[in-house]
């Protein structure tokens, strides 16, 4: 198939901005008002409108690239180690040791290793998972792709690359939600649980993500219409706001979701192509930094926060002390017990460092790049 397999700039870029953005609603919550407020609920409603859907969107994106370089056995291992390793981290390291020390901080006298089969079973129970049901959502949907892999190596497939062209004049790029919000409309007034609601919500994202790759002249079209995305995303942002001040039933509220989020996802696309789409010095180490600091920034920020909810300082100024104390701590976890060590880097989702080059007098050899690794 006629597609580049480089990496792309704006797709590492995105990322990043895709979950910065989770780890600055995630900072928000412990500062929240009570449940009785409507803050909480805009707080997740944004988060689940625009950086947790442009994730979904830009991991089908780049999952194209990941399956044209490999074949199943390597596509195998990678999602071992970018995707199973750091879950299993999360599950039976991370998340067991925050349940300890909620439980500690309640005046529960006993050690971590004497509690640590509890809290093990604690971690397991899907309520408990927080920012991990994007990580598990992911792990699953791999999976689910592994017939589209296949498919990308057949003739069906560039017959179906060439008749995705017709979405590329003009404005018809747009139609490309209709499924989306048909999938999400479907599911909530038939009734369908919410987790699974949202599991084939996400589905649909990533799908998109990945079809638009696969026809390049897609993405091009969303950078074309990136300020029309604009426009009518600010319209739909009213429309929300003027929901929620008019107290607008939640079933109206609920079917503007998929194209709020939709518009969320090409906007920040388009823009990011446009003015993204260049290399920087840091794009290397963002790329190797941001997927530990996902794993972490929800522990941290609740530890931190901790110990700041009984400060009498203004709650914006608690904000910005446990934002900047957890990204300061995340940089530090990540240079100091992370990326120094092979071991550390594949249970966090980290690709090894770049073999060094080999030099002498006479020959100047370069080591062979492990293939495992994206």
């Amino acid at each position: 198939m006629q597609i580049k397999t480089c990496r792309l700039a704006y797709l590492d870029w995105l990322r990043v901005v895709a979950i910065l953005g989770i780890f600055l609603f995630t900072a928000a919550r412990p500062f929240t008002r009570p449940a009785t407020s409507a803050a909480p609920d805009q707080i997740n409603y944004m988060l689940n409108s625009s950086c947790i859907p442009l994730l979904f969107f830009l991991s089908g994106a780049t999952s194209l690239h990941m399956a044209l370089k490999r074949n199943n056995a390597k596509m195998t291992l990678l999602w071992i180690r970018r995707l199973l390793a750091p879950l299993l981290t999360s599950l039976f390291g991370l998340l067991p040791l925050l349940i300890w020390l909620s439980q500690w901080e309640s005046g529960n006298p006993g050690t971590y290793w004497s509690y640590y089969r509890t809290a093990v079973g604690l971690a397991l129970h899907p309520g408990n998972w927080y920012h991990l049901w994007v990580i598990v959502c992911l792990t699953i949907y791999m999976v689910m792709m592994i017939p589209l892999f296949r498919w990308l190596r057949t003739a069906s497939a560039r017959r179906f690359q060439q008749s995705l062209l017709w979405f590329v004049p003009g404005r018809r790029i747009f139609l490309l939600l209709l499924p989306v919000a048909a999938v999400f409309i479907i599911g909530l007034l038939l009734g369908f649980p919410g987790p699974l609601l949202v599991f084939l919500y996400w589905w649909m994202l990533l799908v998109l993500g990945f079809f638009c790759m696969l026809q390049p002249e897609l993405m091009d079209s969303l950078e074309h219409n990136r300020r029309y995305s604009l426009i009518l995303l600010l319209m739909t942002v009213s429309f929300v706001v003027a929901g929620q001040n008019y107290h607008v039933s939640p079933l109206v509220a609920m079917l503007t979701e998929p194209v709020h989020a939709g518009l969320w996802v090409f906007c920040l696309t388009g823009y990011g192509k446009k003015y993204l789409h260049q290399e920087h010095r840091l794009r290397n180490y963002a790329n190797l930094f941001i997927w530990p600091f996902y794993l972490l920034q929800q522990p941290l920020v609740i530890i931190i926060a901790g110990f700041v909810a009984n400060w009498q300082y203004p709650p914006l100024l608690e904000y910005i002390f446990v934002m900047l104390s957890t990204w300061l701590f995340g940089i530090l976890l990540f240079n100091l017990l992370i990326k120094p060590f092979v071991i550390t880097r594949f249970f966090f989702g980290v690709k090894p460092a770049t073999p060094p080059v080999t030099t002498g007098k006479v020959v100047k050899v370069q080591m062979p790049q492990s293939e495992f690794f994206y």
